[in-house]
């Protein structure tokens, strides 16, 4: 009896806008006359802390052009583990080349085909199950519907047939496939970003019926190479935003005018996308979902178990939660010496860890603003949510959304003016821009001012700067899932210095970007999430 991947009823559209650049101006000289009469050149600073052009290397930045069109909900996706950009991506892109064939009608003549993997995809794409998920991508299945309890009997059901069902909806032609021989991985390359594959589709006398190339930017973003050609713009069914903004100093200005809160600017602009409903209800499934994850996670039934792949990493946090929980009851006795440091981080810990060690096993979960990073956000909202909340008066309590609405905004200005993607910016990208949202997020229901929201994402953002991200042996697993809790911890951290006034950021969150964005591109490729240089090739010299 075949088996089948079964799925619900949800989707999501996955549209992407390409990264407009950050605001900077330059410096002019102007000649003033000193009092013998020579001239000499004063030099007038149009804007405080831009990178001079003196300094080797720097990159220049133009002003921001287009306002920011990613929807909170293209964003903030429901998936499954390990990989965003890696698992994710290609799933969709797999699913989108399938849909093409039948939409041209290719599928009576398709005979075989080929998914070639190329750069991080390849280097680290076994480690991220991206060869599965293009198999379930070419099946016609997406992250936001796929059980990922089905899953493995679905593949070994595949290998054992040696065919597969490619096709999208209810159109489908079986096809010999194969693996390990039909998805290839090739370490070179392709121009336009590190993370690409190139579908083909053959027919019986090895025609090529249809080949496009996709890329995935990050965040479970994908773009055609047409599209990446384009400047990345890729048409949107939905309506302009009715409060349109292009950077954070725009918002901030827009919210002391109508003198309203982040999320309410951003929910009036999801509002013209969808119905209010639509959205309170899509808030509160993320919401659910996030918190569903951490549940399993805790699951006293996983305590110590092992996670996939050859690094033989136990399960910690199931173990962690019952020894908070433990202390918990026992709280105001004498402290015991062995007791650990303060209530936040105990808390912390346990959530981030369940959820990157759910991610680890192919779980299901919310891309926030990618896999990589998805512990951070669910980890803070849940403290808040159990933990600070019920400790606020009635009058100042407030629910997920807003959390949510107001985090989501910090990962879009990431996305679209720097970079979401470990493979083109390093972990400051993935880990520092989750960061920065749960950050932004808990001032916001803390009831922080819109200024003290960006204040809090810019310290969490600017002491994340630099982060490499070097998985060892390609898994989500070492340093992914313990750099989750410590950037729940920094984000905490952060709120706590805005909200006392003890911190000092000398750029705005727009600066920070454009300074995260010139430090990924001038980081190596190393250390870009090829698994070739920091962590992960200490690890393989050590043990080979």
């Amino acid at each position: 009896m075949r088996t089948q991947c079964f799925w619900s009823t949800l989707s999501h559209t996955h549209l992407v806008q390409r990264a407009a650049i950050a605001n900077c101006s330059t410096r002019n000289p102007s000649r003033n006359l000193s009092r013998n009469s020579t001239w000499v050149t004063v030099w007038v600073t149009e804007a405080l802390f831009d990178t001079p052009s003196f300094v080797q290397g720097a990159q220049r930045s133009s002003p921001f052009v287009n306002p920011i069109q990613t929807s909170v909900f293209e964003l903030l996706k429901i998936g499954i583990g390990p990989s965003s950009s890696h698992t994710v991506g290609p799933m969709l892109a797999c699913r989108n080349f399938a849909k093409r064939l039948a939409k041209q009608n290719l599928l009576g003549e398709l005979s075989t085909v080929l998914v070639e993997l190329r750069g991080s995809l390849a280097l680290t794409g076994i480690g991220h199950g991206t060869n599965k998920a293009c198999v379930l991508g070419l099946h016609g299945v997406t992250p936001a519907e796929v059980d990922p309890a089905t899953i493995e009997s679905f593949l070994m059901d595949v290998k054992e047939r040696g065919e597969l069902l490619v096709g999208f909806k209810s159109d489908f032609k079986e096809i010999v496939f194969s693996e390990e021989e039909d998805v290839l991985l090739v370490a070179e390359e392709l121009p336009l970003h590190p993370n690409a594959l190139i579908c083909r589709a053959l027919s019986n006398d090895f025609t090529c019926l249809l080949e496009v190339r996709y890329y995935s930017t990050g965040g479970g973003f994908i773009l055609s190479e047409e599209e990446m050609l384009a400047s990345g713009h890729s048409a949107s069914a939905g309506r302009p935003f009715p409060i349109p903004f292009r950077s954070m100093a725009e918002l901030l200005s827009i919210c002391d005018e109508k003198q309203v809160d982040i999320a309410t600017v951003v929910r009036a602009n999801e509002e013209a996308q969808r119905s209010p409903e639509e959205v309170r209800v899509g808030l509160a499934e993320l919401w659910a979902v996030m918190e569903s994850c951490i549940q399993r996670g805790l699951e006293p039934s996983k305590t110590d178990d092992l996670l996939p792949g050859p690094l033989q990493i136990r399960r910690r946090a199931p173990r962690l939660y019952a020894t908070a929980m433990q202390e918990q009851r026992h709280e105001g006795e004498e402290l015991k010496p062995q007791q650990p440091v303060m209530d936040e981080l105990r808390w912390l810990n346990c959530y981030a860890l369940a959820v990157m060690e759910e991610n680890a096993c192919m779980g299901r979960l919310v891309t926030a603003p990618t896999n990589g990073a998805a512990g951070v956000v669910p980890a803070v909202l849940a403290y808040y949510m159990r933990h600070l909340r019920p400790t606020q008066p009635e009058s100042e309590k407030n629910d997920p959304a807003t959390f949510l609405l107001t985090a989501a905004t910090i990962g879009v200005l990431a996305k679209e003016h720097a970079c979401i993607s470990g493979a083109a910016g390093g972990c400051q990208a993935e880990v520092g821009t989750a960061t920065a949202m749960a950050a932004a997020g808990l001032m916001a229901v803390l009831n922080g001012t819109p200024q003290q929201v960006a204040a809090a994402a810019t310290s969490a953002l600017e002491h994340s700067l630099g982060m490499t991200c070097d998985p060892v042996l390609g898994l989500v697993q070492a340093p992914c899932i313990e750099r989750n809790s410590m950037g729940a911890t920094k984000a905490v951290n952060a709120v706590a210095l805005v909200r006392s006034g003890a911190s000092q950021s000398l750029l705005d969150l727009d600066g920070v970007l454009r300074v995260m964005k010139e430090t990924g591109s001038a980081m190596d490729k190393r250390y870009r999430e090829t698994a070739l240089g920091g962590l992960a090739a200490d690890y393989e010299r050590k043990t080979w």
